[in-house]
């Protein structure tokens, strides 16, 4: 099996493909050595073209499974805390 990537969604640009922000994030699903990850990153451009930064995480599907249930456990503590 190839290593492959699908972006799901970025954060941080427009529908045109235009960074609103220096780095925008992507989250893609990707698979390498027969593994499969969900991988958080932040992008960056040169010559033209978007590449993957050094900042991120790459989660395989229990750590997944781990994050969303503490982001679900507390959306509402979070989204008070970002709102004020």
């Amino acid at each position: 099996m190839a290593d492959t990537s699908e972006v799901l969604g970025r954060i941080g640009m427009d529908s045109s493909g235009i960074a609103k922000v220096r780095e925008p994030i992507f989250v893609s699903l990707s698979s390498f050595k027969k593994s499969k990850y969900l991988d958080i990153r932040k992008y960056y451009e040169k010559d033209g073209q978007w590449l993957p930064s050094q900042k991120g995480i790459t989660l395989h599907g229990e750590q997944f499974a781990e994050l969303l249930k503490i982001l679900e456990n507390n959306k509402e503590k979070i989204d008070r805390w970002l709102a004020s």
